[in-house]
């Protein structure tokens, strides 16, 4: 299997739990010596490579299977974002096209607005990318823009292919995520950023179910492109994590209202999901204990946990 993206908090955690039971070889830049020793460690093989370039000298096309993770999540401009996640992921597409199946991972971002922050997304409503999120409108809309020219290159080369809308996924690899981004506020006594005028309601997803997951989605891929959303089986909001997480560390919690919040947060309908590969293993309460006897021990003594 190929992989993009195993530098990051994501692909990280899937990469160190599959690679000990698969051949994997991992794409990236590496433009930082200690990310290309860190992919080594994990037994993955790493290729040099900036696939947004078209430049794939060096980079084998017998690949099994292509798990593609990797996404400019910050993009200045919807030009550089769809130069990042839509024309790259063509280029790469076209030169890995002798794959078994893809998967290419999206997010839950590309949904239009509803009006109700916890209405439960389907994969088959509007998109178009959230307009609520200051500084952050183009990364919803370059990874709408990269499933299409994911299913285009699928059915044009007849590859099997599953798109995967993910949510909140957190874990301890990389940044963790946004729960832990959120112990982390809490953890220094610092404020939670929360909208003014809406819930932020996702779906938790831990790294474990994460990977988990890609076998069924290799095995649930078709031409043109199964999509399923990727979150955890429960939705819950910001504003209901963090007073449960500060009981738990036994700190303090503030909010601090803003229109400028960066989170994508998205409650969604999870029936494809499950029919694909069952229902998450680990219930977000459950996952987030752990994180915080892993990377929060002190607090962990002083609060419930």
């Amino acid at each position: 299997m190929l992989m993009t993206g195993m530098t990051g908090q994501v692909g990280g955690s899937i990469a160190a739990q599959l690679a000990p039971h698969n051949e994997i070889h991992g794409l990236a830049r590496f433009s930082r010596p200690e990310s290309k020793q860190g992919v080594e460690a994990m037994g993955i093989e790493p290729i040099a490579c900036d696939y947004t370039e078209g430049d794939f000298t060096g980079v084998p096309r017998d690949y099994d299977y292509v798990l593609h993770l990797a996404a400019d999540v910050f993009p200045d401009t919807i030009d550089s974002g769809v130069r990042q996640n839509a024309e790259g992921t063509g280029l790469l597409f076209n030169h890995l096209h002798r794959a078994k199946a893809w998967i290419y991972v999206s997010t839950t971002g590309v949904y239009w607005d509803h009006p109700d922050p916890w209405y439960r997304y389907k994969e088959t409503d509007r998109l178009g990318g959230s307009t609520r999120i200051t500084g952050r409108f183009a990364y919803g809309t370059s990874k709408f823009a990269g499933e299409a020219v994911a299913r285009t290159l699928s059915r044009i080369h007849n590859v099997p292919l599953t798109i995967g809308r993910l949510n909140w996924s957190y874990g301890t690899h990389g940044h963790g995520g946004l729960p832990v981004g959120l112990m982390r506020r809490l953890a220094a006594g610092e404020p939670v950023d929360i909208h003014p005028d809406w819930e932020m309601v996702g779906g938790p997803i831990h790294e474990d179910d994460l990977s988990e997951h890609i076998e069924g989605f290799f095995d649930a891929a078709s031409v043109g492109g199964t999509i399923t959303n990727w979150a955890g089986d429960d939705a819950v909001s910001v504003e209901q994590v963090v007073p449960w997480l500060a009981d738990e560390m036994g700190v303090p919690y503030r909010f601090n209202s803003t229109r400028v919040a960066t989170a994508y947060p998205r409650a969604t309908d999870n029936s494809r999901r499950i029919a694909m590969v069952g229902k998450c293993r680990v219930a977000w309460q459950d996952g987030f204990r752990r994180i915080l006897k892993e990377l929060f021990p002190q607090f962990v003594e002083g609060g419930r946990s």
